[in-house]
């Protein structure tokens, strides 16, 4: 199973992951291949999500864009913990995003599934857990757009200096003309 994580406040239906099964389709991959959750708005809950799928789903691979990027590097982690060998790719990801997660409850409504919730302190400790477990032990593929209007290219760029690493001059938050990247994307992934 490739595992792919949508970021903070998207959807399954994001472009990037209709981008990523129409390429698999396209190259003869079975339609339970790609496994693309609606993640749960609080952190806490994505957290619990993603700790079932590792105990009990035959993950593969893990892509994730933005915060899902975050996540992806959380889960490749955890199965590296269970000496499961498995890659990420990172697509324009969020690094501390515990940093912009607000110290007061804030209500939001998620603009894909109208969910009312609230983000407080607890998301963003939750956050700071999650990264307490990333292992720098594991391989990821990080892409990068510099034209990025949400997050700072550079943070990423730093964090993540000795993985593999493709910064693109240009750009935005949604990775321009992804779908140019995936052979390589799933190539590294070993998927198809």
């Amino acid at each position: 199973m490739l595992l792919y994580l949508h970021g903070f406040e998207s959807s399954p239906g994001s472009l990037k992951i209709i981008q990523t099964q129409d390429y698999l389709k396209a190259h003869g991959a079975g339609a339970d291949l790609l496994y693309a959750p609606q993640q749960p708005s609080r952190m806490a809950e994505i957290r619990a999500l993603l700790d079932d799928l590792i105990e009990h789903r035959p993950i593969k691979a893990v892509m994730g864009s933005s915060l899902g990027g975050f996540w992806t590097h959380y889960v490749v982690s955890k199965l590296r913990q269970r000496q499961r060998h498995v890659r990420g790719v990172l697509i324009n990801p969020a690094v501390r995003p515990y940093s912009w997660m607000p110290e007061e409850v804030t209500e939001r409504v998620h603009p894909y599934t109208n969910e009312h919730y609230r983000l407080d302190s607890h998301d963003r400790e939750v956050l700071i857990a999650a990264e307490q477990q990333f292992s720098q032990d594991v391989e990821l593929m990080v892409l990068l757009q510099a034209g990025d209007e949400r997050l700072d290219y550079r943070l990423a760029r730093d964090y993540y200096r000795t993985q593999r690493m493709l910064v693109e001059q240009g750009g935005d938050h949604s990775f321009v003309d992804f779908p140019r990247y995936l052979p390589a994307v799933l190539e590294f992934l070993d998927v198809l």
